[in-house]
């Protein structure tokens, strides 16, 4: 759940209202928090609650209920993701206008190399919080992406070089194999989609490894290519709906309506679902709860 730093959060609790600082815990059974969600600012009256013995929600019930919570939070940090993927957006476009040019191509290469070193820290500072959303962690926006991005992109700048440099390849192959070929073939279709597979699925748990672990980017390329093939029930599916999606919408969707779905938060929307799938490869493989519930009894300790 996200908030805003240092705010109040009032509750009722029998009758009487009360204020905690945000961060503390919540009444949970016969009471109703004012929940600062994008859909739920006018929902001052007590409810139901919830029950301590409640199983918690998962797959598609668990993603609306994080839709209805955290919604404005999302599009916040959907807008800063998207102002940094403008200038890589318009580069594309200005290749794409120009092809005929071997000069003007050779420019945009430049150009978009230089654009992807802001789209390596937006993606990882997009995923920071969106995993604290699916993870249930207080956190505030501004200051979370700010965090990400200064902790964060001494790695996620050649990583997003590198990502985007891939995917602008495999691209690009899927064009030429699918458009301009006079007869398609099958068998290179298929070796371009599952390259772009396996490129979704590295980029998401390399951008996931730099926000909790601390090791080279070599090892977590390493790390994402094992825990593809070693979770595949999990690993495959985030990759696929991800791809699906994204696809979907590029070839299908026409350009107003494409605009429309990523101001209204699709791009955060969608790495919501892939951490949804992520998350528990992540705890299983290196136990990141454990290590953080250590490391704060350690500083507790020292305090």
């Amino acid at each position: 759940m996200c908030c805003e730093s240092g705010a109040w959060i009032v509750y009722r609790q029998s009758g009487a209202k009360k204020r905690v600082f945000c961060g503390e815990n919540l009444p949970v059974c016969g009471e109703r928090a004012v929940d600062m969600g994008f859909f739920s600012n006018m929902y001052t009256k007590e409810g139901p609650g919830v029950r301590k013995d409640q199983p918690p929600k998962k797959g598609i019930p668990r993603f609306f209920e994080i839709l209805m919570r955290d919604y404005g939070h999302l599009l916040k940090v959907n807008f800063l993701f998207l102002l940094c993927c403008l200038p890589m957006v318009t580069v594309v476009l200005f290749g794409l206008l120009f092809h005929q040019y071997l000069g003007m191509l050779l420019i945009a290469a430049v150009l978009y190399l230089l654009c992807a070193v802001l789209v390596g820290p937006a993606m990882t500072c997009l995923h920071g919080i969106t995993v604290k959303t699916v993870r249930d962690e207080p956190c505030y926006m501004w200051h979370e992406f700010k965090k990400c991005w200064k902790g964060n992109w001494k790695q996620s700048v050649p990583a997003g070089v590198l990502f985007c440099t891939l995917l602008a390849m495999e691209c690009i192959a899927a064009w030429y194999y699918m458009f301009m070929q006079s007869e398609m073939n099958v068998l290179l279709v298929a070796f371009v989609a599952f390259s772009l597979l396996l490129l979704t699925i590295c980029w998401l748990f390399t951008t996931l490894q730099m926000l909790y672990l601390d090791m080279p980017l070599g090892g977590m390329l390493k790390n994402s290519l094992l825990i593809m093939f070693g979770y595949a029930k999990r690993t495959l599916p985030a990759g696929l709906i991800t791809l699906v999606i994204v696809i979907g919408v590029v070839l299908f969707v026409p350009v107003p309506i494409m605009l429309l779905l990523l101001f209204l938060g699709m791009p955060a929307l969608v790495a919501v679902i892939g951490d949804m799938w992520a998350w528990p490869v992540m705890e299983q493989a290196f136990h990141i709860s454990e290590q953080q519930a250590a490391r704060r009894a350690e500083q507790e300790g020292r305090e």
